[in-house]
């Protein structure tokens, strides 16, 4: 089952004094958490358009010398009869 958490309010409660309050002021470990947590989508980055920009021009460039080398083949064959 699930349980609904109350807050509890306490409203006469006495002052925190101020090492009380240093001892729990950890911003580097909250930015840490709030990083992890509100990480940028991979499709978001920009490294990812430049891997896959990468990707297709080396694709590009293969398809390209395959298709030169097969007319160049064909050239040969065709030069021999």
């Amino acid at each position: 089952m699930v349980e609904n958490k109350k807050n509890n309010i306490i409203i006469n409660r006495e002052k925190i004094s101020s090492e009380e309050v240093n001892t729990h002021q950890n911003f580097t470990k909250i930015l840490n958490h709030h990083h992890q947590i509100t990480k940028r989508p991979i499709y978001k980055q920009k490294k990812f358009y430049f891997a896959l920009l990468l990707i297709l021009v080396v694709g590009l460039l293969i398809y390209l010398s395959e298709k030169e080398e097969q007319r160049e083949e064909t050239n040969n064959t065709e030069s021999v009869f």
